[in-house]
């Protein structure tokens, strides 16, 4: 049996595909090359090591998913592998400490793992108002919404609501998976220093990102299991 420490809620079963967006990411970009009026077109900035996050978040995803089946520790020990190699490419991408963000998602509960997995899958895809479509688009409270229902936690729709619904956190008892708010714009807390993942704005992409000291002053947390 799996020690009791291992053992979580059950989250949705539905397994997660590597995005359609990034691979259209990098066609658009191949066909650029010979084509002058795809070459006109801006890229949507996206975060250098998204296809890399993007891959070994759903091999994560896929392994949670087994291991919460048969609660079984060579099945959990596989899942912290993949945990670990999504957490090193995360703060890799960021310019953080490794190890600083490897523990942060070790030492969260189960259900955040999984809601901060589910999310990562997500990385690169577009901001579309008002949407909370897997691999096609996200605003700020659609990629909460959606990285939650992953784990089994339905949250409100709107970003306030969201963060008035959680139980309230002061900025050193934040978790990796916990929401992170300032005033109508709600993130996902990656568990180290300022980092976070979250749907950013019109023109953007579902992006990882370390808040500025300004902003990061103002922000507000909390845990939506709780």
């Amino acid at each position: 049996m799996t020690p009791p420490f291992l053992r979580s809620c059950s989250p949705a079963r539905r397994r997660l595909g590597i995005t359609a967006t990034v691979i259209a990411a990098f066609t658009g970009a191949l066909l650029a090359v010979g084509d002058p009026a795809a070459a006109d077109q801006p890229a949507l900035p996206i975060n250098a090591l998204a296809p890399q996050i993007t891959a070994t978040a759903e091999a994560a995803v896929v392994a949670y998913d087994v291991f919460d089946a048969s609660d079984d520790l060579a099945d959990y020990l596989v899942y912290a592998e993949r945990r670990t190699a999504t957490a090193r490419l995360a703060a890799r991408e960021l310019g953080s400490d490794e190890w600083e963000m490897i523990e942060a998602w070790k030492s969260t509960p189960l259900d955040h793992q999984r809601a901060v997995l589910a999310a990562m899958t997500q990385v690169g895809v577009p901001y579309r108002t008002n949407a909370s479509e897997e691999g096609e688009g996200f605003d700020c409270s659609g990629l909460t919404l959606f990285a939650w229902n992953e784990s089994g936690v339905e949250l409100n729709r709107v970003s306030g609501d969201q963060i008035a619904a959680a139980a309230e956190l002061d900025g050193d008892e934040a978790k990796a998976g916990d929401l992170a708010y300032w005033p109508g714009h709600v993130m996902m807390y990656l568990g180290t220093g300022d980092a976070v993942v979250h749907a950013r704005n019109t023109g953007r992409t579902v992006e990882l990102e370390t808040i500025s000291a300004r902003r990061a002053d103002r922000m507000r947390f909390g845990d939506p299991t709780e």
